[in-house]
């Protein structure tokens, strides 16, 4: 079916039944997508959870650009090795801690994120080395094996010499806990920690780069997996060459953006009642329809 984008305008207003209304809710939840690179980045991780604990733990960086799959790893990783809630059983464990990156180089709220996380903050004002007794305390109780912190370039924002201090105090929660910390970020975050190269050392690099040419049958093979979670009655017809290097070029690569994309077009065809993606359905003017604005254009200032 060969639409204009005025034709997709008017499919993506029209009423639908309940039925069809519910796969497209469906299809906009955030599912975890187990490609290649994910699931080996994965592995990585689950070997640093055994890890035996020594006074220099190994620590992790995983690197990729913003919405390329790196807090969907993390919260992959957390859910599978952390028990389900429940707050009656008998024992409480929690192996996996993730906690979101404060938005300034802060060693005191570091701490107080972590004890936020834990439902333990207590007042702001509370000394650092109390903040750090309890956090110890409390993660023995819960079992606790890694600390995982997210969007680590919010501390870029923060001046050299307050970074430089918050990595130290990092190192010594590592040494402190004896436990090894992931810290996920843009490829910006290198750049932090290289301003101590001691602690840059303790940081093993785990990259997730944007799908080119180069990875053409990996990136089939994810567009295949992610085909499974759109809801569509037909198979989609995107796996040519030149189809996957539409979705490169329309998602700059990029994972979270790919995903946005195949979505949109997922919920015209249920709309349209066409039940598949084709190749010939990616074009601008179809995505610019569909309210899609590839990344790039989105940082653009008009002066």
């Amino acid at each position: 079916m060969n639409e204009t984008a005025s034709d997709i305008e008017n499919w993506m207003r029209i009423d639908i039944s309940a039925e069809d209304q519910e796969r497209i809710d469906r299809i906009k939840l955030n599912y975890w997508i187990g490609y290649d690179r994910a699931l080996a980045i994965r592995a990585q991780m689950d070997e640093l959870l055994r890890h035996p604990r020594t006074h220099r733990m190994p620590n992790i960086s995983l690197i990729g650009e913003s919405n390329n799959g790196k807090t969907m790893i993390l919260k992959s990783f957390c859910k599978i090795n952390n028990p389900p809630e429940d707050y009656n059983a008998d024992e409480i464990r929690l192996p996996v801690l993730m906690v979101q990156t404060p938005p300034s180089a802060d060693e005191g709220r570091l701490y107080y994120s972590i004890l936020d996380r834990l439902s333990a903050a207590g007042s702001a004002r509370e000394p650092e080395d109390s903040k750090l007794r309890r956090i110890r305390i409390i993660l023995q109780h819960l079992q606790t094996k890694i600390l995982v912190l997210d969007d680590f370039f919010n501390t870029a924002s923060s001046t050299p010499a307050r970074r430089r201090k918050f990595l130290n105090a990092l190192r010594n929660l590592s040494i402190e806990l004896e436990m090894p910390i992931i810290i996920s970020g843009t490829p910006e975050t290198l750049n932090i920690l290289s301003v101590d190269p001691s602690i840059a050392n303790r940081f093993k690099p785990l990259f997730l780069p944007k799908w080119t040419e180069a990875r053409e049958s990996e990136f089939a093979r994810f567009i295949v997996t992610v085909e499974k979670v759109l809801q569509l009655k037909k198979p989609c017809q995107l796996l040519d060459k030149e189809s996957l290097k539409k979705l490169m070029i329309f998602s700059e690569g990029l994972l979270g953006e790919t995903v946005a994309i195949l979505k949109l077009f997922a919920e015209l065809a249920i709309r349209n009642g066409t039940e598949t993606i084709t190749g010939s359905m990616l074009t601008r003017d179809n995505l610019k329809a569909l309210g899609y604005v590839m990344p790039s254009d989105r940082t653009r200032h008009i002066g």
